[in-house]
């Protein structure tokens, strides 16, 4: 951030409640400021991301990511012992263990304005091979099924991420040069997974992702969803593709208001496909990229 641009925890919540009236989602206090006090000081310098979907209104959130700069198991214990995440003996729990027990890895963690905490995430400053992933105890057997296919579109891993409400992981690839994955791989890839395919439209942006990333369940044995990112300016976001995406776009707040940059993805799935956008809200400079490599902005 800009010398002139010092974030405060109240001027985060004006704006974090700004955001969801621009998604036409709920905003709880209850789940909301627990979380935020907690973190107080993490919210106020750290990066963080803002991001909503273009699912229906009942299905839709808004969540904020922040970035944590210790130990992953320090942030793990911080939110359990303040009663903002609980372990139950589900399997997630043991990969995230094993995985901060074994190897470097930076962290991070998911707020859902209507729900709480969402996701711990795992950033891997060196990446991971799909096999040493895969081997983790506790990784979903859908995702081992997946292997020759992980292996195949995008290579080594750059980031874990577990949704404790939805019971679900996904799993990001490295970071790629814009154009490595054509239209023609997307398009060979959903048709693969026997997933809806891309508009000409769609393929014509996403010819230009960074990575991407799959979601597996512990008690699906197929992929759920795949996510194609591309990283744009207000300029180049296409809008145009859902009225939720412009007016994100348009209106939404800045801790510094001279630096406005979004991500746009993709979203696949068996039935049917949706939008995400995602604000780099704040210190985006200081965000920690899988691999040490920043992704371009089209």
């Amino acid at each position: 951030m800009s010398a002139s641009a010092v974030l405060t925890l109240d001027q985060f919540r004006q704006d974090l409640r700004a955001y969801a009236r621009l998604a036409d989602v709920r905003y709880d206090p209850s789940v909301v400021d627990p979380v935020l006090d907690t973190l107080s000081e993490l919210w106020t310098s750290s990066a963080i991301g803002v991001r909503t979907t273009t699912q229906p209104v009942h299905e839709r959130d808004v969540n904020t990511r922040v970035m944590y700069p210790g130990a992953p198991t320090d942030l793990i214990a911080t939110l359990r012992d303040a009663g903002l995440l609980t372990f139950t003996g589900h399997p997630m729990e043991q990969l995230l263990t094993e995985i901060c027990a074994t190897m470097p890895v930076c962290s991070g963690v998911d707020l859902a304005l209507g729900r709480g905490v969402q996701k711990i995430w795992l950033v891997f400053p060196e990446l991971v091979s799909v096999r040493r992933i895969l081997d983790f105890p506790g990784m979903p057997d859908a995702a081992r099924a997946h292997a020759a296919h992980l292996s195949r579109y995008g290579g080594r891993i750059g980031i874990l991420a577990v949704d404790f409400p939805a019971r679900t992981m996904n799993l990001y690839s490295q970071v790629f040069e814009s154009g490595q994955l054509t239209a023609a791989d997307i398009t060979t890839i959903l048709a693969d997974l026997d997933f809806v395919a891309a508009t000409d439209d769609e393929l014509t942006l996403l010819g230009r992702t960074f990575n991407l990333y799959r979601t597996f369940s512990w008690t699906a044995p197929r992929m759920q969803r795949i996510c194609f990112p591309l990283r744009c300016t207000a300029s180049t976001f296409p809008t145009h593709l859902d009225p939720v995406l412009a007016r994100f776009v348009d209106k939404a707040p800045f801790a510094d208001p001279d630096v406005r940059g979004f991500v746009f993805y993709t979203a696949y799935g068996p039935t049917d496909r949706y939008y995400k956008v995602q604000a780099e809200y704040a210190a985006v400079q200081r965000a920690t990229f899988p691999g040490g490599t920043v992704p371009p902005v089209n």
